[in-house]
């Protein structure tokens, strides 16, 4: 794979990493080398997928100095191809569990909800911090975090870029398990492995688009709505 995306196959796994020396940003870069991680997952011989992070942080959301550019078609790029892989996440043909490895930020913390099964520890924590640095929530985000969250937490994550973390995550909705942190790629694998053993893919891809069919059109429709939504 490329500089900022390993891919590892073991058994009926696959491990997807992310790892830019830095925060993981979800720059168009990335984008493209967890796309192609994909492309490979979906062809290869796993069951099972992991998205993980490095052993700072998941992902600290979107390139930033994209959006300092001035290059609105740009920054239209990033956002419509971050929300697309998480649609891609959500639907899936096969479990895909993440690993939040430390901090999920803004669109790490979207992509993060975007898993079947997160594994987080004390240090993941997850917030969706644009309103805290002048941005106003885009619909497919809000439309991400009002399927996965708590009421009370979707409003309070929307509207005051509240941080969640340990136990307080996994009540809100953000995280599914949290562990120790040199154990959470372990235990996502650990996941990953039993829903390769277990579940029918078919049957598992099939019921997930029920549940998340009106979720999806919302956020499908958000996607579709950006260059409006944002003036471009």
């Amino acid at each position: 794979m490329s500089g900022t995306v390993t891919y590892d196959l073991t058994e009926s796994v696959a491990t997807i990493a992310m790892d830019d020396g830095k925060a993981n940003v979800l720059s168009p870069t990335m984008q493209a080398n967890l796309n192609e991680a994909f492309d490979r997952a979906e062809k290869d011989d796993s069951k099972a997928v992991v998205l993980a992070g490095n052993q700072k942080l998941f992902s600290g959301g979107f390139d930033l100095a994209v959006f300092a550019s001035g290059d609105a078609q740009a920054a239209l790029g990033m956002l419509t191809g971050g929300f697309e892989l998480a649609v891609r996440c959500l639907t899936f043909p096969k479990p895909v569990i993440m690993a939040a490895t430390g901090p999920a930020i803004a669109m790490g913390s979207f992509l993060l909800l975007s898993g079947d099964v997160r594994i987080g520890s004390p240090r993941s924590r997850c917030q969706a911090n644009e309103v805290a640095i002048g941005m106003v929530l885009p619909i497919s985000a809000i439309e991400l975090m009002r399927m996965r969250l708590t009421p009370a937490a979707f409003q309070r994550g929307a509207s005051m870029a509240a941080t969640f973390a340990g136990d307080a995550a996994i009540a809100a909705g953000w995280l599914d398990e949290v562990v120790e942190q040199d154990a959470v790629l372990t235990r996502a694998q650990e996941v990953a492995a039993e829903a390769a053993a277990t579940l029918n893919l078919g049957a598992h891809l099939a019921s997930k688009l029920k549940v998340r069919d009106q979720a999806l059109q919302a956020i499908r429709a958000g996607i579709d709505g950006l260059a409006t939504e944002f003036g471009g």
